[in-house]
């Protein structure tokens, strides 16, 4: 059925959500499964019954390979339910997480970060989150209107925020020496390959928050689809749901970006695909587009190591090629529709 309307089958969206979950235990054993080393799915399997194991086995399993797929699952949920939550903001299904500029801005904190302390890990992680944020706040400054925050005023203000961003991270990356650049352009295209467990934690206590809060605003969120002055009129406070909506999703954005490096396509497709086939309902579709962002970030990050498994292709990269055709093929379906 088409997004705008209600769906006959009151059950689909428990199908869907077991059928995600059920997929992306799927894809995560697999890429549990893949990687440099001896360790394949029988060893994965022994691991899992508590069969021995030689050491280098165990470490490569629980401080290379879940780290990785644990981080993939944040990012992609993540990335996914900030995309959910500022399409519904905004009433349009084409915004996605980088609307308040927050990537770009990782982008150029990470970017900066790298020019001036090169070996330090936690520089970059902090002036990704850092810049992502301030990026954030002054596209949300600059978007206010009559002294309330404007759909439009805020769209424009990220375009030239990103275009800002874009232009300094440019200038880095034409400037460096040819033996930083690969790192420049790996990272402003998202890598799985360096996560640890420091890097999920840090991650998941900046996420898990941001989901919970993207979650309490969902019935909030569905009320804002009819319109900000009809919202109002239902006695619910928008710019409080404006201001924790924008928060939690820059926030959950700039914390995935300060690891994982630029990851396009997954907050924009996943909650399109979800709105389709289910509801637009935001009480169904954040928890959908949750375990659909963590299931096609699993699966772009088994497709990178499939593809080149000695040396393994930006994860951003698969995203976009999987992501481009998806939502060109959902934008030519839907053309005609009638709750365009």
């Amino acid at each position: 059925m088409r997004a705008g309307g209600l769906y006959k089958n009151r059950k689909l969206p428990q199908y869907l959500l077991a059928v995600g979950i059920g997929s992306l235990l799927i894809l995560a054993a697999v890429s549990l499964s893949l990687g440099s080393g001896s360790v394949g799915f029988e060893q994965l399997v022994d691991y899992i019954f508590l069969r021995p194991l030689s050491p280098t086995e165990i470490l490569i399993i629980e401080q290379l390979r879940f780290p990785r797929v644990i981080m993939g699952i944040l990012a992609g949920a993540s990335l996914a339910l900030a995309g959910a939550g500022m399409q519904s903001l905004f009433r349009n299904p084409l915004a996605d997480p980088s609307i308040t500029g927050v990537s770009a801005g990782s982008a150029l904190g990470a970017v900066l970060a790298i020019s001036i302390f090169p070996l330090s890990a936690a520089c970059l992680k902090a002036g990704a989150i850092v810049c992502g944020l301030a990026a954030s706040a002054a596209v949300c400054m600059l978007g206010r209107s009559n002294g309330r925050m404007s759909a439009l005023s805020t769209l424009l203000a990220g375009i030239a925020i990103n275009a800002f961003c874009g232009a300094i991270v440019g200038y880095c990356m034409y400037s460096v020496r040819d033996a930083g650049l690969k790192g420049f352009v790996f990272w402003t295209l998202g890598s799985l390959d360096r996560c640890d467990w420091s890097d999920v934690i840090s991650t998941a206590a900046l996420c898990i928050p941001s989901w919970i809060a993207l979650f309490a605003c969902a019935g909030a969120l569905n009320v804002m689809l009819l319109g900000r002055e009809q919202a109002y009129h239902t006695g619910i406070n928008t710019t409080w749901i404006w201001i924790a909506t924008t928060t939690a999703s820059s926030v959950a954005t700039a914390a995935c970006v300060a690891v994982c490096g630029t990851i396009g396509f997954v907050g924009l497709v996943v909650p399109h695909i979800i709105r389709m086939v289910s509801t637009p309902d935001n009480r169904v579709l954040l928890p959908l587009s949750a375990v659909g962002g963590a299931a096609l970030m699993t699966l772009s990050d088994i497709i990178t190591r499939i593809v080149s498994p000695e040396d393994p292709i930006p994860i951003g990269v698969v995203t976009a090629l999987i992501g481009a055709p998806v939502f060109i093929a959902l934008l030519k379906g839907n053309k005609g529709s009638p709750n365009d």
